[in-house]
C-alpha cells in the first residue's frame, strides 16, 4: 500500500481560505447609525443574536477603575418597561433559548443562542433590555452586593490575581492596569445617577453593532433587525480619551506572596496592535514557544529541565498595544531558574532562528482556529463581532491568514528581538509565603490536606459524612455522591441517571427551578448535577455565611423535588439534543458504536446520556421510581470541603436532611468484568472528509489494584509528547490528532487508543498502534520515559486537588466506591512502582490484538 503523508498546508492555503471564506455575509449600517451583520446557514435550525456595545472598562473615562461596564451588563437584566427581571429568563427559556452576557476592556456582548424560529423573539428581548433598561434603584443596591461578592471571590483566586498584577504593572497610564470589574474602593462608590448617565451616553444605536448568524435569510434578517433596533434615533457619542502607555525603559516586577502550594509565574513583553504587520509573526512565534505540549518552551523546561508542570505562551493585543504573555506553574523556589531558562530560549531564537516547521504548524492552528471558531451559529456571530467592533474589519481574518502565510523564520528572529527584550518585561510571581509550601521531594498531598485531611463520620440514619475544613478561602462545597448510572438503569430506560440528576436540582416541592436560579445567582452560589458511569451527583457550592441555604437545597433536592411536567420535558429534550449532537462528530459517532459492540450485552455499552428512544419513552413516574431506588440513606454521601464549622453544619443537617430519607430498599449491584471473547474488525461509513482509527482492549476497574497501570499507559499514550504523537503525527503527518481514553467502571473498563486521519493512511496507522502495544508488552519502555509520565501524573494530582470542588467529589467518591478517601501518599509510591514490567503484565493480561476491538469510521 502507498504510505501516506500529509500535504503540506500552506501548498493548498489559497483553496482552504477560499473555502473557509465562501460563505457570503452581509453587512448593513442603519439610518441611526446601528451597524448590522449576518451570516446565514440553514444546515441546522438555529440561530445565534449577539448584540455589541463598543464600551467597555477603558470607556469609563474619569470614573475609570470603577466598574461601570460590567456593573451595567449585570444590570440590563434587571428590568425593562415591559419586562420585570424574571421574565427576561422565563421568555428565554421558553423559546428553548440560552442567555447571557460578558464585558471586556472595549466591548460588552449580550447574546441568544436559539432555534431558528424564535429570532424575532430573541431580537425582541435583547433589544429591549440593551435600549430599554430602567435600571431599577432598588436592584442597584442588591446587585452591588453580587458584584461585591464577585470582585471577593477575584481576590481570592491566585491566577486572577496574578493577572491583575501583570496588568497593573505593565501598563502605568493605559486603563488596562484596572481590572475590568473595578476596584473595590471605587466600585463601592458608584452611585445609581453614575450608572444611568454612563447607559445613556454609551447605549446609543450608533455604538452598537447586531451580529447574527444561521437558519434566517438576509432579508427577514435586516428586516427583523431594523424592526427591533432601528426605532431609537441615533445618539450623541461623545469620544473617550485613552491615554497612550508611555515607552517602557525597564524590567518590572512584583511578588505576591499568599496561602498558596505552588508558584504561579507570568512573564510579558509589550507588543503592537491586533492590526500592526508584527502580529502575524507575533503570533507565530507564541505557537512555537508555547502553543502546545510540542512547543519549545514545554519541551525545554517540563520535559528536558523539570523546571515547571505547565508553561504556555499567548499573543494578545485586542487594542492599541498588548501584550506578549508567558505563564507557567512550578514547584516553589524555582521561579528564577524559570525565567532564566525562558531568555535563554528567546536568546536562542533571536541569534539561531527556528524551522521552517514552526511555521507550518502555526499555520495549520490558525487555520484549524478559524474553522473551529465557526463549527456553531455562536461561534460564527462571535467571528463576525470581533471583525466589526474590535478590529474594525469584518474581513480581517480572511487578510490575517494570508499575512500568517507570508510570515518567514526570519521574521521570527526579528520579531523575538525587537519586543522580547528583557528591558522591557514585566515579570509577576504569586508564590507562597515565607517557609510555607513544599519541595517536590515532599509534595505529597493536596492543597489543605495536610493539617485539615478528610475525616469520615456516619449519621444516625446512615448517610456517610466526609468533612474537610479549610479556611484558607471563604467558600464551603457540598457534594452529594449515590452509587447510580449503567448498572442501577432498567436495561429500557438508559440515560435516566442523567435525566434524574439534572431534575434533582430543579423544581423542589418548596421553591420552583427560576427561584432556585435567582436565590443562587443572588448569593453568588452555584449548584451543579452530573452522572456517569457509577454515580450520581449534586454540588452546590456557596460563600460560608449562606451555609445554611445550601444545606436546604440540597435537602429539598434530595427529599422532595415535584418533577414538574414543563421541565420535565425540557431537560429531557435537551438530553435528546445532546444524543444527535454528538452523532453529528466522527468521534462521538465512531466511539458510540464501538463502545456498544466492545461491551455487547454489558450494561456499559450506552453511555451516560442514554439512548434517544429510552428517554422519548420516559415518564416523570419512572425517574420517581427510579429516584426512590436510588436516593436512600445507606447510599448517600455528602462530602463538605472549605470554610465551615462543623457544630453548625451538624445542626443544619440534622434539621433538614437528617433521618428523612429511607434507610431500606438499596442494594448496591456488583461489577462485570468484561472480556471480548473474539476479535472485532468493523468499518462504518459517515459523510466526512476524514476517518476515525478506534482500537479497544479491556481495562482495570476503578477499585483494582491494577488500575494504577492503566493510568499511567493512558498517560503514556497520550498528549503532544506521547512516543504516538511524536512517530504518527509529528514525524510521519498520519494523524490530525492521536491518543487514548478510558472508560471506568468500578470493576471493568475499556482502553481505547484512537486517532483522527485520512482514509488513505488508516493501515498505517493501524499499524502504528500495534506497534505500540507491542512495544509495551515486550517491557521495551525506556524508564525515562516511565519516569517523565510519573512526574506528570503526580504533579496532575496536586494540581488537581486545589480547589475544595475537587478535593470534596475525590474524598466523597472514594468513599461511595469503598476506597480510601486520602491515598496521595500511597498513590505516589504506586506510581513509582509501575515500570516497564509492571506494564507488560497489564499488556498481556488485557491487551490480547487478537481480540482487539477495532473499529474505523470511514468517507461515506
Amino acid at each position: 500500500m502507498k504510505k501516506y503523508t500529509m500535504p503540506s498546508l500552506t501548498s493548498r492555503a489559497d483553496e482552504i481560505v477560499e473555502r473557509l471564506y465562501a460563505m457570503p455575509l452581509e453587512r448593513r449600517e442603519f439610518e441611526n447609525g446601528l451597524v448590522a451583520l449576518h451570516q446565514p446557514d440553514f444546515t441546522m435550525p438555529v440561530v445565534s443574536v449577539q448584540v455589541w456595545v463598543r464600551t467597555g472598562s477603558i470607556h469609563e473615562g474619569c470614573l475609570c477603575g470603577s466598574g461601570l461596564s460590567h456593573y451595567l451588563e449585570h444590570m440590563l437584566f434587571k428590568g425593562t418597561g415591559r419586562r420585570d427581571a424574571p421574565a427576561i429568563s422565563r421568555e428565554v427559556h421558553a423559546l428553548g433559548g440560552l442567555v447571557n452576557a460578558y464585558t471586556t476592556f472595549d466591548r460588552t456582548v449580550y447574546h441568544i443562542d436559539c432555534p431558528a424560529d424564535a429570532f424575532s423573539a430573541a431580537l425582541d428581548i435583547l433589544s429591549d433590555i440593551v435600549l430599554h433598561s430602567t435600571l431599577p434603584p432598588e436592584e442597584t443596591a442588591r446587585e452591588r452586593d453580587v458584584i461585591l461578592r464577585e470582585i471577593d471571590m477575584g481576590l481570592d483566586d491566585p491566577d486572577h490575581c496574578l493577572s491583575r498584577a501583570l496588568f497593573r504593572n505593565a501598563f502605568r497610564s493605559h486603563p488596562y492596569r484596572d481590572p475590568v470589574i473595578g476596584h473595590r474602593e471605587l466600585f463601592e462608590r458608584v452611585e445609581h445617577q453614575e450608572l444611568l448617565d454612563y447607559y445613556k451616553s454609551r447605549y446609543v444605536p450608533n455604538n452598537i453593532a447586531v451580529c447574527t448568524a444561521g437558519a434566517v435569510s438576509f432579508d427577514d434578517c435586516f428586516a427583523q433587525v431594523g424592526r427591533h433596533f432601528g426605532g431609537l434615533p441615533r445618539g450623541r457619542l461623545a469620544p473617550v480619551p485613552v491615554e497612550a502607555e508611555p515607552a517602557q525603559l525597564s524590567a518590572r516586577r512584583e511578588t505576591l506572596q499568599g496561602d498558596y502550594n505552588i508558584v504561579r509565574g507570568g512573564i510579558a513583553f509589550k507588543v503592537p496592535r491586533l492590526s500592526h504587520p508584527d502580529s502575524a509573526p507575533l503570533d507565530a512565534l507564541a505557537q512555537a514557544l508555547g502553543g502546545g505540549e510540542s512547543a519549545l518552551l514545554w519541551e525545554r523546561l517540563r520535559n528536558q529541565q523539570n523546571l515547571v508542570h505547565y508553561i504556555d505562551c499567548r499573543n494578545w493585543n485586542p487594542g492599541e498595544s498588548g501584550l506578549f504573555w508567558i505563564s507557567y506553574v512550578c514547584d516553589p523556589g524555582r521561579q528564577e531558574a524559570v525565567e532564566e531558562a525562558v531568555h535563554e530560549v528567546v536568546g536562542e531564537v533571536c541569534r539561531d532562528g527556528l524551522d521552517d516547521a514552526v511555521l507550518e504548524k502555526a499555520y495549520r492552528q490558525a487555520v484549524s482556529s478559524e474553522v473551529n471558531g465557526r463549527k456553531t451559529m455562536s461561534g460564527r456571530a462571535s467571528r463576525l463581532g470581533l471583525g466589526e467592533v474590535v478590529v474594525g474589519d469584518v474581513h480581517y481574518g480572511q487578510r490575517y491568514i494570508g499575512q500568517l502565510q507570508s510570515v518567514r523564520r526570519e521574521d521570527l528572529s526579528r520579531v523575538a528581538d525587537r519586543y522580547l527584550k528583557e528591558s522591557g518585561m514585566t515579570a509577576v510571581v504569586a508564590q507562597p509565603r515565607t517557609g510555607q509550601g513544599s519541595s517536590p521531594a515532599s509534595a505529597s498531598g493536596p492543597e489543605g490536606t495536610g493539617k485539615n485531611g478528610p475525616r469520615c463520620t456516619t449519621l444516625s440514619d446512615g448517610i456517610r459524612l466526609v468533612l474537610q475544613p479549610d479556611g484558607s478561602l471563604p467558600k464551603v462545597h457540598l457534594r452529594a455522591v449515590l452509587l447510580g448510572g449503567a448498572h442501577y438503569e432498567p436495561e429500557d430506560q438508559r440515560g435516566i441517571s442523567t435525566l434524574l440528576a439534572e431534575m434533582l436540582i430543579k423544581d423542589t416541592d418548596n421553591r420552583s427551578a427560576s427561584e432556585i436560579a435567582v436565590l443562587l445567582e443572588t448569593l453568588g452560589g452555584k449548584f451543579s448535577a452530573t452522572a456517569g458511569n457509577n454515580s450520581i451527583q449534586l454540588a452546590i457550592e456557596v460563600f460560608p455565611d449562606d451555609l445554611p441555604v445550601a444545606v436546604e437545597l440540597l435537602a429539598d433536592a434530595l427529599l422532595c423535588p415535584s418533577f414538574e411536567e414543563s421541565t420535565f420535558r425540557t431537560e429531557l429534550d435537551s438530553q435528546v439534543a445532546i444524543l444527535k449532537e454528538a452523532d453529528d462528530e466522527i468521534f462521538d459517532y465512531g466511539f458510540r458504536l464501538l463502545r456498544e459492540k466492545f461491551f455487547s450485552s454489558h450494561p456499559f455499552r450506552i453511555g451516560p446520556n442514554g439512548r434517544a428512544a429510552d428517554l422519548e419513552a420516559l415518564r416523570p413516574e419512572a425517574v420517581r421510581r427510579y429516584m426512590k431506588r436510588i436516593v436512600t440513606a445507606p447510599n448517600l454521601v455528602l462530602s463538605v470541603c472549605g470554610d465551615f464549622d462543623e457544630g453548625v453544619l451538624h445542626s443544619l443537617l440534622a434539621n433538614h436532611l437528617e433521618g428523612k430519607l429511607r434507610r431500606d430498599g438499596f442494594q448496591q449491584a456488583p461489577g462485570l468484568p468484561h472480556f471480548p471473547s473474539t476479535v472485532l474488525d468493523c468499518v462504518e461509513p459517515m459523510e466526512r472528509e476524514q476517518a476515525l482509527v478506534l482500537m479497544a482492549f479491556p481495562d482495570a476497574g476503578i477499585r483494582s489494584d491494577a488500575t494504577i497501570r492503566g493510568e499511567v499507559l493512558h498517560e503514556l499514550c497520550s498528549g503532544m509528547s506521547s512516543r504516538l504523537f511524536e512517530r504518527v503525527r509529528e514525524k510521519q503527518g498520519l494523524a490530525y490528532y492521536i491518543g487514548s481514553t478510558r472508560v471506568l467502571g468500578l470493576d471493568e473498563g475499556m482502553f481505547t487508543l484512537y486517532a483522527g486521519t485520512h482514509a488513505e493512511a488508516v493501515e498505517a496507522v493501524i499499524r502504528e498502534m500495534r506497534d505500540e502495544v507491542l512495544r509495551v508488552a515486550s517491557a521495551s519502555v525506556p524508564e525515562e520515559e516511565l519516569e517523565r509520565c510519573r512526574t506528570r501524573l503526580k504533579a496532575a494530582r496536586v494540581m488537581n486537588r486545589q480547589t475544595i470542588g475537587a478535593r470534596a467529589m475525590h474524598a466523597g467518591m472514594n468513599l461511595a466506591y469503598g476506597m480510601p478517601i486520602e491515598e496521595d501518599a500511597e498513590y505516589a509510591a504506586k506510581l513509582d512502582a509501575v515500570d516497564a514490567s509492571a506494564l507488560a503484565e497489564f499488556a498481556a493480561a488485557n491487551f490480547d490484538l487478537d481480540k482487539r476491538q477495532q473499529l474505523v469510521v470511514r468517507p461515506a
